[in-house]
């Protein structure tokens, strides 16, 4: 019998642990909460101890949960990227974990931006030091500016997954696909596992500060007996290689090449598919990055915060978190919201128009407005966005969709399906569990590292929980909206800059 992989998802907001079998079915899944601490300047960042322990505390809840212990075949992390754990040699954290919407670095980037640097990074990696400062590259300037300490201590800098990892097996390593954000790596051919000298130059890392860079496939180790005793799991227990969190909810979305594409909602939004060969240069914001499965590159399509800005509105009309309540309510004022738009760029957009400084509004609003109509604007504002990425992701894989199966905690929400089937223009498949999406992605492939499905399974192992049809009668509103959230894209643009 394969067992079950015990699959970590370690969002910003924490992590969600599920136990998954290999016939796709998550038997069960907790989550713990891991809290972020904002710092003036642009500062944001969260304490690695308290994510291991976030870790510890699902992991045990959710082999609680279920009335037999299942046998554990391998343990697979995935995670948030973007963001920069500074480690010891034994994978213990030296200082803070600095998120992916941490700016601090903003200037050092920049800094590193010359006529060389740029067709350099573009032509072998695929994404310049961003000018935001939200990468690995100003991530790890930030942690030698503001904790010198942490710094000096660390061996390496890796992303929440591989420190995670590290924790699990005391083994600190890198994928060439996890250690994008550090721009080192020659993303033309796939499967790298040397560093480019030259672009490590670009970056002004300290190349004796890299982690080791393993294969995207296979196990990097096991688990030893002190992470045993803390989870709860036999010692010993194989450990995946680390694998983005993007792109483990395009495979446990079904989108695996350019014929399928999905949409995740959970703290952002992101538009997921895969591509067969390295695509530099595209347009949007859109970029392609190594992946585990084989030969392919993931084309990272994100469009920005998606669940964080509706939770945020919900918040501040006095909902709390109450979110089924807010969307309840909502419903009345759909579609269209009587005229009232969300702009959702509350931390900027980035595709299919890159902007860091853009921020969010509400247009149209009058006295007769209440908030369930703040609230379905919120719902129709993330939709609308990732209607305006579709059409600039088809043309960059070369391929139309004739449907998108929707995941994450926002697939939780049949409004919010609909409203994303009306905006889209698709029938939209709600998966089944959608908040263990990331998760199951992470279990699938290791369930084809050992063995018991092939890759092509995949989509076959799905469950669709309801498939959400367009309705004609709400074209001419959303195609109303789609154009006024695209024109007022500039005008808040240039609002919104100092």
């Amino acid at each position: 019998m394969t067992g079950c992989v015990l699959a970590v998802d370690l969002g910003t907001g924490g992590p969600k642990v599920a136990i998954v079998d290999a016939g796709g079915a998550t038997l069960a899944w907790r989550s713990s909460p891991v809290d972020t601490v904002f710092l003036p300047g642009g500062g944001a960042e969260q304490d690695p101890q308290q994510m291991w322990s976030a870790v510890v505390t699902a992991t045990r809840q959710v082999l609680a949960a279920l009335p037999t212990p299942p046998t554990i075949a391998a343990v697979a992390v995935t995670s948030q990227y973007m963001s920069t754990v500074p480690v010891a040699a034994d994978g213990t954290p030296t200082g803070p974990c600095v998120l992916w919407m941490d700016t601090r670095g903003a200037a050092h980037s920049r800094s590193l931006l010359n006529d060389t640097s740029v067709p350099l990074f573009l032509g072998r990696h695929g994404l310049i030091p961003l000018p935001s400062g939200s990468d690995g590259v100003a991530h790890v300037h930030v942690l030698r500016e503001h904790h010198p300490e942490s710094w000096d201590a660390a061996v390496a800098f890796v992303e929440p997954m591989d420190y995670v990892n590290a924790r699990l097996t005391g083994r600190v390593c890198v994928t060439q696909s996890t250690a994008f954000g550090q721009l080192v790596c020659d993303n033309r051919t796939w499967g790298a596992t040397d560093y480019d000298p030259e672009l490590v130059a670009a970056t002004q890392l300290d190349p004796d500060k890299l982690a080791p860079l393993v294969p995207m496939q296979g196990m990097i180790g096991e688990v030893t007996t002190a992470a045993a005793a803390a989870l709860g799991i036999a010692a010993g227990t194989p450990v995946t290689v680390g694998t983005i969190d993007s792109i483990t909810s395009a495979v446990g979305a079904g989108a695996l090449d350019p014929s399928a594409g999905s949409v995740i909602i959970g703290t952002t939004s992101v538009m997921v598919t895969h591509v067969l060969e390295h695509r530099a240069g595209m347009r949007g914001g859109m970029l392609a990055v190594p992946s585990p499965l084989p030969g392919r590159w993931y084309v990272m399509a994100e469009n920005g915060v998606g669940g964080r800005a509706f939770e945020w509105v919900v918040r501040l009309l006095g909902y709390g978190h109450d979110l089924a309540t807010a969307v309840d309510d909502a419903t009345a004022v759909l579609p269209g919201a009587d005229g009232v738009q969300f702009l959702p760029w509350l931390l900027g957009s980035i595709s299919p128009r890159p902007d860091d400084e853009v921020r969010g509004a509400f247009t149209g609003l009058h006295l007769s407005h209440d908030r369930r109509h703040l609230v379905g604007a919120a719902l129709e504002g993330v939709a609308l966005n990732l209607a305006w990425l579709l059409p600039y992701l088809e043309r960059a894989v070369g391929a139309s969709w004739p449907f998108v199966r929707f995941g994450g905690g926002g697939a939780m929400s049949d409004p919010w399906a609909q409203v994303l089937a009306d905006a889209l223009d698709r029938p939209v498949h709600q998966l089944d569990e959608p908040r263990a999406t990331n998760a199951r992605g992470a279990a699938f492939l290791a369930f084809v590292e050992l063995g018991a499905i092939a890759l092509d399974d995949v989509p076959s192992l799905l469950r669709v929980r309801r498939v959400f049809d367009p309705q004609p009668a709400h074209r001419a509103t959303y195609d109303a909206a789609l154009r006024r959230l695209t024109s007022l894209h500039p005008t808040l643009s240039e609002l919104s800059r100092p």
